[in-house]
């Protein structure tokens, strides 16, 4: 099975130290051997959705073979919130993306996560709740992990430590923990 992760530095993992980032501890615990899966992360720092819109295609089209089982996992966002990209714009290039991408492949999605600065912060929770809106009206399983990781003291201890945006290794191991519960279901079936 191929699973391609399509993000911004949050998926590529700025500041992980292990430099696994969350989809790389995810299929490491999937697949210890590293043989059953094809795995590519397509995480880039600063990556806005008009960004991920422009790029995303033609990097998959380039990874995918034919025959094999593949699946898209998409995090992204928080560079828009960054860049103060207006709500309305980041809305519709997600919508556009995913919508696309789901007419061709399975597709999953993951929420940004939170930030220390408050601002910036309450943007990013009214982004991620749009972006599930969209998610649901196309049918996509989403999660959403910005609630849950503004509620865990230890990753909200990994923001402070680190630069307010990016977690330190011990915050993308929690992500990793959190999101695999969410992706799991879906890829073990394939690595039987």
């Amino acid at each position: 099975m191929q699973l391609i992760f399509i993000g911004d530095s949050l998926t590529l993992g700025v500041n992980d130290a292990e430099r696994l980032s969350w989809p790389g501890r995810i299929c490491k615990e999937l697949d210890p051997q590293g043989v059953k899966l094809s795995v590519y992360n397509l995480g880039v720092r600063a990556s806005s959705t008009e960004h991920i819109q422009n790029r995303w295609e033609n990097e998959v089209q380039s990874r995918v073979l034919p025959d094999v089982p593949t699946m898209l996992i998409f995090c992204m966002g928080a560079p828009d919130v960054v860049k103060n990209i207006s709500l309305d714009r980041s809305k519709a290039n997600a919508e556009s993306i995913l919508r696309k991408a789901k007419d061709n492949h399975d597709v999953l999605f993951v929420t940004p996560p939170p930030m220390i600065d408050p601002e910036k912060d309450a943007r990013t929770k009214d982004l991620a709740s749009e972006l599930c809106n969209i998610c649901a009206s196309l049918d996509i399983a989403c999660m959403d992990i910005n609630s849950p990781l503004r509620d865990n003291p230890a990753y909200i201890k990994a923001l402070k430590e680190s630069d307010g945006i990016h977690p330190n290794s011990e915050g993308y191991g929690i992500m990793a923990e959190m999101i695999g519960k969410f992706i799991s279901p879906y890829i073990l079936p394939h690595l039987s």
